[in-house]
């Protein structure tokens, strides 16, 4: 009897949401004589009674309303006996695979999707392969089949033929569809390739679909329920007739043939369950501790947990893309402590940093794999994420093995305690985990409250926290590469042109150390560059996380940035503190500072507090902390130098500004901007519009602080990079400008860096640093200075000019950037006087 059959599949749903005209239902429990159903009632009944509604409905009640609408082939509401249980049965019969809900002002039906023989395979799988290539190799025309003479073989051919069209590899017309077959020709897993090809056909893809839920009757069977219910939905051709028995049961057994030929299913007709999430969560668990030994950078780790599992996830049946963004991390540059694979509905967040979403979250010591209800905690307070986790909890009625306390146990750092508190709900699996189906189910179940969670925020407020911005949030997910591409291409699509290497090389000074200095003549984009790289990231003048500080010609202490107590004892804020106080109460988010100008007063006379709070700089409890940048005596409270504010300068060099000292020059990277291509226009020509990402902090800030954690990490990358500056230091001496620990320590943190986004060859990436951190020191006009610049130039090029007039030839050079600017330093030289700032 089909109505059993029926009935079973239905009761597979248990849980399952259903959505029936905008209004949600879900199968909340099966008990031993029928389905328990519920709903969320309309929102005026809600908001009254803030609860939901629910209905028994009889398992023979179900039976006879499945015989009724398979008789007549439509079921009304009104004609359902039960009218007080109408609706709810309405939405039961809905989840049958072969209904469609139909709905009008006057009522809401249900009508059986009819289907058409020439929908199901005449011929057995292989037999309609087969023809496939006989039409590849020119034997036969699909076209031109009454062209065979031998009738029994024309109707052979024929039916293979309607198989190749079911497949899509004909078109109506029976023409070849060329990319399709080429496409097939060079598929190396035809196997899988197959399998997708045969699902888009609507009938067969409905068939396996039934067969995975009756898995508990006998082959014969299920024979036997699917040539029934071909019979009462699947018409003949011209859509006159119900298809008879002997044609059911012929077409029913070549759709077994195509469903088993391709291995979706076995012998016994259950479907073949192809393990395709356990073995990647596994593989996470087995080997995240062993792969945190190693170098995050092109990590077969961070692959497999940013790609392989987000790709998985994608490719489950109940998880729509257009609806939900997948996400996976295990940091950047650092091993984050416990890796996340994140589910979010894009109605409610595509940032792990705020809303709620489904997340896995892998303990530290790799034990415990949670499957959680949770919500960001970068923008929400503690308080705000227990409110919110006790509305869930209280809101959704959850199965008893869901676990909606606070003993989940991630870990002692200080993120894995935040995504405990910030759980509502979970799962708990142990080291080994359960099968691949089990996993599905319980994802598909906790995807269900997630549902019912966001339906209710809809019905009770009217919105479900939309994101409605047009920033794209973005936490630590991206690669430095990454962050690198979208900071370039989003420059680059607002009509500004600098080159890539350009960009890279401001990230990692700006990651090595907050405090960077862009020289250059006026009007090559210095200011520019601050502004977009910032907004590229979600600073913005808006958002108070860029701002734009002119400096004055008559600043000459601190005071004049910072602020000052007046005559009358108040404490009068600079121009910096306000963006210094909202960066210590925001450290999730960068705030760029650009100190437009900064040499027209004394840059060491304003900004010496700043600089060497700056270097005071230290790890604590996993947090850098400074000593204070204002005391309280002073502003009231002690306010340190956070980690995420970032200062940058600009400078021209002329007869109206100031020069730098050393200790200026010693504490900065300084990135020098002549480069001018008027003729470039290529970058003006089709741009494509690009919002900006939301950067986490963490992305930008830096990992070491001291050189002994970079040894720690790449011993061999230190001891080379030393080597190469005691060599220059030996040839520094003869003027006394030698660099020390500091310099040395933050090339050190730049190239390794560099390295682990792998983003520029190293000796590209030391050319800069030599650039900008050697280079700047050199001045003077006696022949000592000469000697110091031959010999760099004969460390950088290999060669020395035998004049100034001579070009070198840059092409072999080893640091060409900085050959290039010793050539033109020598050469000024002529006039007496050179320095690295004189353009």
């Amino acid at each position: 009897m089909l109505e059993n059959a029926l009935l079973e599949y239905l009761k597979s749903l248990n849980k399952e949401k259903i959505n029936l005209n905008s209004q949600y239902y879900w199968i909340a429990n099966i008990e031993s004589d029928g389905f328990v159903i519920k709903a969320h009632p309309v929102r005026e009944e809600y908001q009254k009674s803030k609860k939901t509604i629910s209905s028994v409905i009889n398992f023979d009640i179900v039976r006879r309303e499945i015989s009724r609408l398979l008789k007549t082939g439509t079921l009304k509401r009104a004609e359902i006996e039960d009218q007080e249980k109408s609706r709810f049965i309405l939405a039961l019969l809905s989840c049958l695979p072969f209904v469609e809900v139909i709905t009008t002002k006057q009522q809401t039906s249900l009508q059986i999707i009819e289907y058409k023989t020439n929908q199901l395979p005449e011929m057995n799988f292989n037999g309609t392969l087969k023809f496939l290539e006989e039409i590849q190799a020119g034997t036969h025309d699909p076209k031109r089949l009454p062209d065979i003479p031998e009738e029994a073989q024309r109707r052979s051919k024929s039916r293979a033929r309607q198989g190749l069209r079911i497949l899509g590899f004909l078109d109506d017309e029976f023409s070849i569809i060329e990319p399709q077959a080429s496409k097939y020709e060079l598929e190396k897993n035809k196997i899988t390739f197959l399998q997708e090809m045969v699902l888009t056909s609507p009938y067969i893809s409905m068939v396996y679909d039934l067969l995975q839920y009756l898995t508990s009757y006998t082959k014969k069977q299920k024979i036997n329920y699917l040539k029934e219910l071909g019979m009462k939905i699947v018409r003949n051709s011209k859509g006159d007739n119900l298809m008879v028995e002997s044609v059911a049961d012929y077409r029913t057994r070549n759709i077994i043939s195509w469903l088993q030929d391709v291995q979706l299913i076995d012998e016994e007709l259950n479907p073949t369950m192809t393990e395709e999430i356990r073995p990647l969560l596994q593989k996470v668990m087995d080997n995240y501790i062993s792969a945190k030994r190693e170098s995050t950078k092109d990590h077969k780790m961070g692959m497999l947990v940013r790609t392989e599992l987000v790709e998985a996830f994608k490719q489950l049946e109940f998880l729509d893309n257009k609806y939900y963004e997948i996400k996976g991390s295990v940091g950047i540059g650092n091993w984050a402590s416990v890796p996340w694979l994140a589910i979010m509905n894009k109605n409610v967040t595509n940032s792990t940093q705020k809303g709620y979403y489904i997340v896995y979250l892998f303990s530290e010591d790799m034990e415990r794999l949670y499957l959680t209800l949770a919500q960001g905690v970068t923008e929400s307070t503690k308080e705000e994420m227990a409110k919110i986790n006790e509305e869930i909890r209280q809101s959704i009625q959850m199965d008893d093995d869901i676990a909606t306390n606070n003993n989940i146990e991630l870990g002692g750092s200080t993120l894995a305690k935040k995504y405990e508190i910030s759980t509502a709900a979970y799962i708990k699996y142990e080291k080994q985990l359960p099968s691949e189906q089990s996993l599905r189910n319980d994802l598909r179940r906790m995807i269900d409250y997630y549902e019912q969670y966001i339906q209710m925020k809809q019905e009770t407020t009217g919105h479900t926290e939309v994101d409605t911005t047009n920033m794209v949030e973005e936490t630590d997910t991206l690669t430095f590469k990454e962050i690198v591409d979208h900071i370039y291409q989003y420059i680059k699509s607002k009509g500004f042109y600098y080159e890539k290497e350009e960009v890279t090389n401001l990230f990692l000074s700006l990651k090595t150390k907050p405090f960077v200095i862009l020289s250059g003549i006026s009007g090559t984009g210095k200011t520019k560059i601050v502004e977009w790289f910032a907004e590229a990231i979600g600073a913005t003048n808006d958002n108070n996380q860029f701002t734009l500080i002119p400096v004055r010609p008559d600043w000459n202490d601190s005071s004049d940035l910072l602020g000052y107590i007046d005559i009358k004892g108040d404490f009068k804020e600079g121009p910096l503190t306000k963006i210094v106080r909202n960066a210590y109460n925001n450290p999730t988010r960068p705030y760029i500072v650009l100190l437009d100008e900064m040499n027209l007063a004394r840059v060491e006379y304003y900004l010496s507090d700043l600089l060497s709070v700056m270097e005071s700089r230290k790890r604590e409890n996993g947090e850098i902390i400074t000593y204070p940048l204002l005391t309280e005596e002073i502003a009231g409270e002690n306010l340190p130098l956070p980690s995420n504010v970032y200062i940058v300068g600009t400078v021209n060099m002329d007869e109206t500004t100031h020069p730098f000292s050393k200790k200026v020059l010693d504490r900065a990277n300084t990135i020098e901007f002549n480069r001018v291509e008027l003729g470039y226009l290529d970058f003006l020509q089709e741009l494509e519009e690009m919002d900006p990402i939301k950067l986490d902090q963490k992305s930008l800030e830096a990992n070491y602080l001291h050189l002994k954690e970079v040894y720690d990490e790449n011993s061999d990358l230190v001891k080379q990079v030393t080597k190469e500056l005691v060599s220059i230091n030996q040839v520094l001496e003869l003027i006394h400008a030698q660099v020390g620990y500091r310099v040395r320590d933050e090339i050190c943190m730049y190239i390794n860096y560099n390295q682990q986004g792998n983003l520029m060859e190293y000796e590209q990436a030391l050319d800069h640093c030599l650039l900008q951190k050697i280079l700047p020191r050199i001045a003077g006009s006696d022949s000592r200075v000469r000697d110091v610049i031959d010999q760099l130039i004969e460390f950088c090029a290999f060669e020395i000019p035998e004049d100034t007039e001579q070009p070198i030839d840059l092409t072999y050079a080893k640091y060409p950037k900085s050959t290039a600017k010793l050539v033109e330093m020598r050469a000024r030289l002529v006039d007496g006087f050179t320095s690295f700032w004189i353009s």
